[in-house]
């Protein structure tokens, strides 16, 4: 059994797997902040050897390369190779926050395909999946007791007022693997 720990330091739901696996980050600036949440969650950060993003826009991966710096390796997939640096104009308009972009040469990029046995590798039954809808580089975390981490995809309970064809084909295939409880960026889990 997996377990899933909820860190909220900043304005993001970040979680950790098995004090493993880090799912997103916050804002750039939010480092401290991070320190004195896993200190409380009890864990170590030496403890944490990989970082995981659902999506890299500001809220999701401001302080990645921080963790690549503090020895986590980022894991992305193909589908989000091209949106790795997306966020780095926006923070670069804003002198006041510490940003910094994200070193490509760290990253240990994998097909969805082959996350499964990466994960399992770890102690982790699940895999990753390309989850379009918020945005083209969105993936989700699915664990196979039934929980899934989103990020921001839109809360199951309103993409019908949505009408959108991606959206849709991402959530059933989320729940195509039996979710009992989803895990949201932005929002409360979710019980099904």
């Amino acid at each position: 059994m997996n377990e899933v720990k909820t860190l909220k330091y900043g304005n993001t739901r970040c979680y950790c797997i098995n004090n493993r696996v880090m799912i997103d980050t916050d804002w750039a600036g939010t480092l401290p902040a991070f320190f004195k949440c896993i200190k409380e969650n009890h864990i170590k950060i030496s403890d944490i050897e990989y970082l995981i993003v659902t999506h890299f826009h500001p809220d999701h991966m401001g302080i990645s390369q921080e963790f690549i710096e503090l020895g986590m390796t980022l894991i992305a997939f193909e589908e989000q190779r091209a949106y790795i640096h997306c966020s780095d104009s926006i923070f670069s308009k804003d002198k006041n926050t510490p940003f910094k972009p994200i070193d490509g040469s760290k990253i240990l990029f994998m097909s969805c395909a082959d996350s499964r046995s990466f994960l399992f590798r770890l102690g982790i039954e699940g895999e990753v999946i390309h989850t379009a809808g918020h945005s083209d580089d969105s993936i989700s975390v699915i664990l196979d007791e039934g929980i899934a981490i989103v990020g921001d995809l839109s809360p199951l309970h309103t993409i019908s007022g949505y009408k959108d064809k991606r959206l849709e084909e991402s959530w059933n295939s989320i729940l195509s693997h039996n979710i009992k409880k989803i895990y949201y960026g932005h929002f409360n889990e979710e019980y099904l």
